[in-house]
């Protein structure tokens, strides 16, 4: 099911004119460039700290009820409002603050347990906001970290293909060619993405969008999450910290397409040519913890 999708430079202020009082969840960085924006009142501003799932389910009893939940910032706060709306029957507004992650389009809410991740729920946004404004005024290493979740379709889709031939999953040729094919814009796209431009921005996010309605078209995340995803969410459970999500996954492809011979020379140029940061010592990961998430993964 694809969600509403609004696009545009300042719209954030026009259309929050119309939500009342409101509960926002958030982050610092983020409120810190939405605040301003704002027309509307929220009853409290909320910032999500952590996503396991005791933490969640207790910050969402402890919120006060209201007719009308906004989530600001990056995935955890996008989750975290769309489990508020999922616990309460509420559609949620979720306004990225960033590119970084697909969390504003997908239905499902990623909540951990122990450090793993899991997906749980199914939630469909009343609108997506996407306000250029508000998201180019992050730092650009944010927003250029957004090719992470469709790069992941070049190693998600060789990953589904083995597993159809292990006879575990049914592999889909045209959902496969359709998933590529946005792999093929996101290359064309390389240098506006390096730029932040709007045009780019808003290409990620309607990236995001496709690659959702095809996941939900086969019943599963493989047209776009394999391996790649999983080293990702395997360092953050062995290192206890936390990443930009398509920063690390975009390591993850580079790692998984070399393992694969999987057009890793294709994959680094992408990397490269968008600026997004991809190397370990950039995010300050050493050579020890990335060999035992590989290891042990």
């Amino acid at each position: 099911m694809r969600p509403r999708l609004k696009f545009g430079r300042g719209i954030l202020s026009e259309l929050s004119s119309e939500w009342g009082k409101c509960v926002v969840i958030s982050q610092p960085p983020a409120w810190d460039r939405a605040k301003s924006m704002l027309l509307c009142e929220p009853e409290t501003v909320f910032f999500v700290k952590s996503m396991e799932r005791k933490k969640v389910e207790l910050a969402e009893k402890r919120l006060p009820e209201t007719e009308t939940i906004i989530g600001i910032g990056g995935g955890a706060a996008l989750d975290m409002a769309k489990y508020v709306g999922w616990k309460r029957r509420i559609e949620p507004v979720l306004v990225p603050g960033i590119a970084s992650v697909d969390a504003c389009v997908t239905n499902a809410i990623a909540v951990r347990d122990k450090g793993k991740v899991h997906y749980i729920g199914f939630v469909v946004p009343s609108i997506v906001v996407c306000d250029f404004k508000l998201m180019s005024s992050a730092p650009r290493h944010f927003n250029r970290a957004g090719i992470g979740d469709v790069l992941s379709i070049h190693t998600g889709v060789f990953d589904w293909a083995l597993a159809a031939e292990a006879g575990e999953v049914e592999f889909v040729k045209g959902v496969a060619r359709q998933a590529e094919s946005l792999v093929d814009e996101l290359e064309e796209y390389a240098k506006d993405i390096r730029a932040v431009t709007d045009g780019a921005l808003e290409f990620l996010i309607r990236a995001y969008a496709e690659e959702n309605a095809l996941c939900l078209k086969v019943g599963h995340a493989r047209p776009e999450e394999g391996s790649e995803h999983f080293f990702a969410y395997n360092v953050e459970r062995l290192t206890g910290r936390s990443f930009v999500h398509g920063e690390l996954v975009s390591m993850g492809v580079f790692l998984m397409s070399r393992l694969q011979d999987n057009q890793h020379k294709r994959i680094k140029g992408i990397l490269d040519r968008t600026g997004v940061r991809y190397h370990p010592r950039t995010l300050g990961l050493k050579r020890k913890e990335i060999e035992k998430a590989l290891f042990t993964l």
